[in-house]
């Protein structure tokens, strides 16, 4: 095994979806895939086409959303180095039931339908394991459907924002959490399910209370625990 190869397991062991699977049979996998680099704004895949598919994210960020008749997104989660698009259309081979779309320039695996499924075949213990992390993220997308539903807008952005912290937090000296992903207000508000405008007037208002900051492009949240209260109150 060449030292790429092996910095690459290191990485993709990281995430549920490989966790379960020896370096042999890592190895076996990656030798099927292909790897593409896919720029800032361009889909990966979009919301309806045919699935043939399967790609695993080695570096970037990608948001998973879907489009209403009326032309409304909803941002269902963001996605990084390690995780997995577009499963359940090559399991099942139907359409795609959501599109990817980059918003920092990603480097992908991908693998093609056929060679996937041969490879499940071969190895029904990864296929299992599959089955679970794709049962759990189904439990996680109820949750935030039901927020979506039920929230009002200052508990329904603190969730938000407390998801992404727990995904790309990274603790600060000062005690805050610096959320390492650079979103548009319309993206964040299209992952919280609010307009622009309620985002961009919440957020300044958390900002003048001294609960957040944005800085860069990106939000440091000073008290985690505000939010955690707001969200709480409301559940």
């Amino acid at each position: 095994m060449i030292d790429k190869n092996a910095s690459l397991l290191f990485e993709l062991r990281q995430h549920d979806f490989f966790a379960s699977m020896s370096d042999d049979t890592m190895e076996e996998l990656l030798a099927l895939t292909q790897t593409k680099t896919i720029k800032s704004r361009q889909a990966i895949f979009r919301q309806g086409e045919d699935g043939d598919t399967l790609y695993v994210i080695l570096s970037g960020r990608v948001k998973i959303a879907t489009t209403a008749v009326a032309g409304k997104e909803t941002v269902l989660c963001f996605m990084g180095p390690g995780d997995v698009l577009g499963e359940i259309a090559v399991l099942d081979s139907g359409v795609r039931t959501a599109s990817a779309v980059v918003i920092e320039e990603a480097r992908v695996l991908a693998l093609r339908q056929a060679v996937f499924l041969t490879f499940l075949e071969k190895h029904p213990k990864v296929a299992l394991h599959i089955i679970r992390v794709l049962c759990g993220r189904l439990r996680s997308t109820d949750e935030f459907v039901e927020q979506m539903t039920t929230l009002q807008a200052g508990p329904r952005l603190a969730k938000a924002l407390l998801r992404l912290a727990d995904q790309y937090g990274k603790p600060q000296a000062s005690g805050g959490i610096l959320v390492d992903i650079k979103l548009s207000q319309a993206n964040l508000g299209a992952h919280a399910g609010l307009m622009r405008e309620n985002v961009n007037r919440q957020l300044k208002m958390w900002e003048d209370e001294g609960v957040l900051e944005g800085k860069g492009g990106v939000i440091i949240l000073h008290r985690p625990e505000s939010l955690e209260e707001i969200a709480e109150a409301a559940s």
